[in-house]
C-alpha cells in the first residue's frame, strides 16, 4: 500500500468512483468522487462515520437536517441516524467507516 496518498488524484466517472486508502480490522478510510448531480440515498449505519469534503461541494443529510459542506469541511453522522448526500459540484470526499455491516 502506498504511503503519501494524492486526495486530488481520484477520477471522475459518469457516476461514483470509490478508491479504498485503507482497510484494516477496526476501520476503514474510503476516497469517493461524485459527479455534480449524483446521490446517495438516505441510509442508516450501526456506528458513526466521518466525511469530509476534499474538493467540491455536497448537501449532506443527517436526520432531517441538510448541511452544505465545501472543501476542507467535515461532518459526523451518528449511528442509526439516516444519512444521504447529493453532489452540488464535481465532489470527492474521504469516509472513515469503523468496522461495520452496511445496511
Amino acid at each position: 500500500m502506498e504511503r503519501v496518498i494524492k486526495l486530488k488524484d481520484i477520477e471522475f466517472f459518469d457516476g461514483i468512483n470509490k478508491k479504498l486508502v485503507f482497510d484494516n480490522e477496526q476501520s476503514s478510510l474510503t476516497l469517493i468522487s461524485f459527479k455534480a448531480g449524483m446521490e446517495r440515498a438516505l441510509h442508516c449505519d450501526e456506528k458513526d462515520e466521518v466525511a469530509q469534503i476534499i474538493d467540491g461541494v455536497a448537501d449532506i443529510t443527517v436526520g432531517n437536517d441538510t448541511y452544505r459542506l465545501k472543501s476542507g469541511e467535515m461532518i459526523v453522522m451518528p449511528a442509526k441516524i439516516p444519512h444521504g448526500l447529493k453532489a452540488v459540484d464535481d465532489t470527492v470526499m474521504l469516509l472513515l467507516r469503523p468496522k461495520h455491516t452496511h445496511k
